[in-house]
């Protein structure tokens, strides 16, 4: 028969055990906060425009993912610092900041190429990369579609054909390349290009950048 103040001592050891328990959790959800606030703290110090205004980086409200914006200073254009073929002109952004767009005055072959490492990306994210740009209304010479290429560090690779003659003139469009899944431990560059490689003269198209941001299209590259 179990006495009256055995039953007690049990319920205190029961009681001081909960409260040990319910402050090892508080503890442990402290220390978790602590490390996030040091992350964000770490995050939010590297944010905003980076390498002299060629690219700018920032957190997605909703998913809390690191997305980039490689201007057009930050990307390899064939002939760019041909006059002729090319004109940097100065735009600006909304946070009244200046930054520069690439002008096509003239080519023959277009060719823009864009790169980013893998470690810049949050892991286990679905991105999509997207070029911004603007046809001029007195764009001429795209005939033939583009190629938007993207290049995998497993040497996958995704490549779309978009016609740009029925694209809306005079206002900023997104063309998009593709769509990846950073995995976990993943590293190498992904690759993204703007091509037409026909040989005739094409003029009007202004590149301000390529966006990687978590897709709203996809939660799954099980197929990718």
């Amino acid at each position: 028969m179990i006495k009256g103040h055995e039953i007690v001592d049990q319920r205190e050891e029961e009681r001081a055990l909960k409260i040990t328990q319910q402050f090892l959790i508080n503890l442990a959800r402290k220390r978790s906060k602590m490390k996030k606030k040091a992350r964000a703290d770490l995050n939010n110090s590297q944010l905003g425009f980076l390498e002299h205004k060629r690219k700018k980086k920032w957190v997605d409200q909703k998913t809390g993912c690191i997305c980039f914006m490689l201007y057009a200073r930050s990307l390899y254009v064939t002939w760019g610092a041909k006059s002729e073929n090319w004109a940097w002109n100065c735009f600006k952004e909304t946070s009244d900041e200046n930054i520069e767009v690439a002008k096509l005055e003239a080519v023959c072959w277009l060719d823009v190429r864009g790169k980013v490492n893998m470690s810049e990306l949050s892991p286990e994210v679905v991105y999509e990369v997207v070029y911004e740009v603007k046809l001029k209304r007195g764009a001429y010479g795209w005939e033939l579609p583009i190629i938007l290429k993207l290049s995998l560090p497993d040497e996958r690779i995704q490549q779309r054909y978009v016609s740009l003659l029925e694209k809306p003139r005079g206002e900023w469009i997104e063309l998009s390349v593709g769509c990846f899944k950073l995995k976990n431990g993943e590293s190498g560059e992904v690759g993204f290009d703007i091509m037409e490689h026909g040989g005739h003269w094409k003029s009007g198209l202004i590149i301000r950048g390529a966006i990687l941001r978590p897709s709203q299209r996809m939660s799954s590259t099980d197929d990718l």
